[in-house]
């Protein structure tokens, strides 16, 4: 197949188009079987799961195209052997925009793209146990944009994360004062005190984003800095792909700052607690 995140992640009916070494006329019994990790029911956990069966469709595919075919994967759990996941998978192609290397001129190739039509069990849209209380009230937004993005509706999904957003950021951006450096809070402070006066979101972001604790950040990113980034981008000339991948973004920078903020803290709870015993012996 294409790669695990397309499996792992990607909802039905979003175009994937990273089929690196696959064309139209691929022979089946060629195309690879990554191996993928997912929650597996069974196990109460996130497990490997392998594909089992064979690349199947009703008629024979051998040096077919594999245009408007519809194929399926059938992966079952490497720990238990009982849970299993399965995958109905499309193959079809459209004209993409490609800059030519030579000339440096912009033009079209049919180019072949895949996309799931349906999972068994459906895309999840459960909610991260700490976002979710974080989010309070903010929750029904927030998973009416899961829905939209388990649809593949990247404007609806955009439009909701980026309202959560919105919402929250001031509490978000509050909490994580106690993170900050001693030698930078009372900066910190006073940013925040504009965060207050500012309404656009971006802005009240633009605002500490260089003040985000080391804590904070993603193998040398800053999360903020990116946030910033999607949010001032807009969505008022972007295609329902393009957006879908900005709600992504969002969702994905929410849950790792809230997970963090909140893992940090409670590290930093538990040490000092530690070295209160410690010290009182």
């Amino acid at each position: 197949m294409a790669n695990k995140e397309f499996l792992e992640i990607y909802p039905l009916y979003r175009k994937f188009f990273g089929l690196n070494n696959i064309n139209r006329y691929t022979d089946v019994q060629n195309i690879p079987k990554p191996a993928i990790h997912m929650y597996c029911p069974v196990c109460d956990s996130e497990q490997t799961f392998n594909m089992v069966n064979e690349y199947y469709e009703v008629d024979n595919l051998h040096g077919r195209s594999l245009l408007d075919t519809v194929l399926r994967l059938k992966y079952v759990c490497s720990s238990c052997g009982q849970g299993m996941r399965i995958f109905l998978v499309h193959f079809s192609e459209t004209k993409r925009k490609f800059q030519n290397p030579k000339t440096g001129e912009e033009e079209e190739r049919d180019t072949l793209y895949i996309m799931k039509v349906g999972q068994i069990p459906a895309w999840d849209i459960k909610m991260d146990s700490e976002l979710e209380a974080m989010l309070g009230e903010h929750a029904d937004a927030y998973k009416k944009g899961l829905i939209c993005e388990s649809q593949n509706y990247g404007i609806g999904a955009y439009a909701y994360f980026r309202r959560v957003t919105e919402d929250i950021i001031d509490e978000l951006l509050e909490s994580i004062l106690d993170l900050v450096p001693t030698d930078e809070k009372d900066e910190y402070k006073k940013k925040l005190e504009g965060v207050k006066k500012e309404k656009i979101a971006e802005n009240k972001i633009n605002l500490v984003k260089d003040l985000l604790p080391e804590p904070l950040k993603a193998d040398g990113m800053n999360p903020l800095k990116e946030l910033y980034k999607v949010l001032s981008d807009g969505i008022h000339d972007k295609t329902d792909e393009e957006c879908m991948e900005k709600a992504e973004a969002i969702r994905g920078i929410l849950v790792f700052l809230v997970n963090q903020v909140v893992k940090t803290k409670s590290d930093k709870k538990s040490f000092t607690d530690g070295m209160k015993k410690l010290l009182g012996k």
